[in-house]
């Protein structure tokens, strides 16, 4: 039981992702009469009310901080670039606190004690995992795109050693939302990166696309380090420097 008990999270995600957007497919609209997107919504903000209520207060301002984030970096790249299209050629609603959910997700599995210990071990499976769907995806469906996104998170990830297994826990959790997203034709991204014939070939999703949350985190924790709590920002700017000395 206790070994069940420290994979619930997961499991959780595991079979709730796909029932959500299984909800806002063309099926689950039709047999939810053409409400799947609102029901989706329903269900994507009780998971997040859920998730609220059980984190301490600073998580809670970076889930609302994320919500925000996301909704805006959802709306620039999808119906401003064209960098992808949803099903009804809108940004669901639901949207809105799914950013904050997947961030307290990840959050909340990559800080579980049973990862930390094995947090050599894990990273090292996920890295291999991501190079190898990359890898597979540029082959098998010219992911030119993808691959060139994963090529830059593992630049990244090579720089990020605090945050390493969160950034490589978030990959994979992107991961398999993107595959379900797409084949349950939630959304779509074109042939193309961005629809422009000169550029790459993309997948249908992109593998790499995981690499476009540095920038959502990167965001999420300037506005939280330095609008709402400029002291973290100090104690954390101390840490460094006494590291360093």
């Amino acid at each position: 039981m206790e070994s069940l008990k420290n994979y619930r999270l997961i499991i959780m995600a595991l079979t709730g992702i796909p029932v959500l957007l299984m909800t806002d497919s063309q099926y689950g609209d039709k047999l939810l009469l053409g409400y799947g997107q609102e029901f989706a919504t329903l269900l994507v903000f009780i998971a997040f009310t859920a998730a609220y209520r059980a984190y301490p207060l600073r998580i809670k301002h970076v889930m609302l901080i994320g919500m925000f984030v996301g909704m805006a970096g959802e709306l620039f790249l999808s119906l401003g670039l064209g960098m992808y299209h949803y099903r009804l050629e809108n940004v669901p609603l639901w949207l809105l606190f799914g950013h904050g959910l997947i961030f307290a997700l990840v959050f909340r599995i990559s800080h579980k004690p049973w990862i930390i210990k094995k947090t050599d071990v894990i990273q090292n499976t996920l890295l291999l995992l991501a190079a190898f769907y990359s890898t597979l995806w540029l082959i098998w469906a010219n992911d030119w795109f993808g691959f060139l996104c994963a090529i830059a998170f593992m630049v990244i990830l090579f720089s990020a050693k605090k945050s390493r297994l969160f950034f490589l826990i978030m990959f994979t959790v992107v991961c398999y939302i993107e595959l379900i997203g797409t084949a349950t034709g939630c959304w779509y991204w074109p042939e193309t990166a961005f629809n422009v014939p000169a550029w790459p070939t993309s997948g249908n999703p992109p593998s790499g696309i995981a690499v476009f949350y540095f920038v959502f985190d990167a965001i999420v924790f300037w506005v939280y380090m330095h609008l709402l709590h400029p002291k973290t920002k100090l104690r954390y700017q101390n840490s460094i420097l006494r590291k360093s000395s």
